[in-house]
């Protein structure tokens, strides 16, 4: 009768290859899947010094993708848009300041005419269907036109331009791509305005970059924690405004 007992408590697997590649044996024994896990994950959290620093070897799973697609793939994302990737191509993957601008602003402007055309079928059709979505789509519609239709009454295309070149929370092409829809900017002149405010926006976070990799390890960092506090300073005091004159 076949003992059961070895299929009972931890799951197991058992190691086919050989454990010691010097000698070219295997063991045979079965090694816990935590212990693997563990044993995949530790090394490269103790050789960095801390989990922190060992998050950066998350880069290690793009090894395979090219770095163009990379940081396009980066630039997509909304919020973190090319603001987040231009630093990341420069300083982590040592891409050269002309290719991360370069790519960066191809990626974060590929969603923008996306947006543009389909955001008000799409939302319409989610609103009809879904609570949640009527009252996602309801709360942020009504937030950006209480929050911009001032400046955007005043200076349209301007207004626009500027809200996507300025690096700061809440700004970008995705949330100037939302604006343009909420206040009826046509699509050719919003693709324009946004496309230059990326390309400002681009050329802003790369010379900032460049300039921190030129400076000693803790006067970068001294000098990008004094800078992303002036820059939260200053949302935040624009966000007072806001409400201000809301109310």
């Amino acid at each position: 009768m076949k003992d059961r007992r070895s299929t009972r408590g931890t799951l197991s697997i058992l190691v086919k290859g050989p454990t010691d590649l010097s000698a070219g044996k295997s063991s045979g024994r079965a090694i816990p899947a935590p212990c693997l896990l563990a044993s995949a994950i530790m090394p490269s959290v103790l050789s960095h010094g801390g989990i922190s620093l060992a998050l950066l070897d998350v880069t290690r799973w793009l090894e395979g993708i090219p770095l163009a697609i990379r940081v396009i793939f980066i630039s997509m994302v909304p919020v973190v848009e090319l603001r987040g990737a231009i630093p990341v191509a420069m300083a982590a993957w040592g891409m050269s300041w002309p290719s991360a601008f370069l790519w960066a602003v191809l990626g974060n402007m590929i969603p923008i005419p996306f947006i543009l055309l389909f955001l008000e079928p799409v939302s319409t059709w989610l609103m009809k269907r879904s609570r949640i979505m009527e009252r996602f789509f309801s709360t942020l519609f009504l937030r950006t036109r209480r929050k911009h239709s001032r400046a955007f009454e005043r200076w349209r295309d301007l207004a626009l331009c500027l809200f996507v070149a300025v690096p700061l929370p809440g700004t970008g092409a995705w949330t100037g791509a939302l604006a343009a829809f909420l206040f009826g900017i046509p699509f050719r002149r919003a693709m324009l305005s946004i496309f230059a405010g990326v390309i400002i926006a681009g050329a802003v976070v790369t010379s900032v970059t460049y300039f921190f990799q030129q400076l000693p390890g803790w006067l970068t960092g001294l000098s990008a924690a004094v800078l992303a506090l002036a820059l939260l300073v200053a949302w935040w005091k624009g966000r007072g405004g806001n409400r201000s004159e809301g109310n």
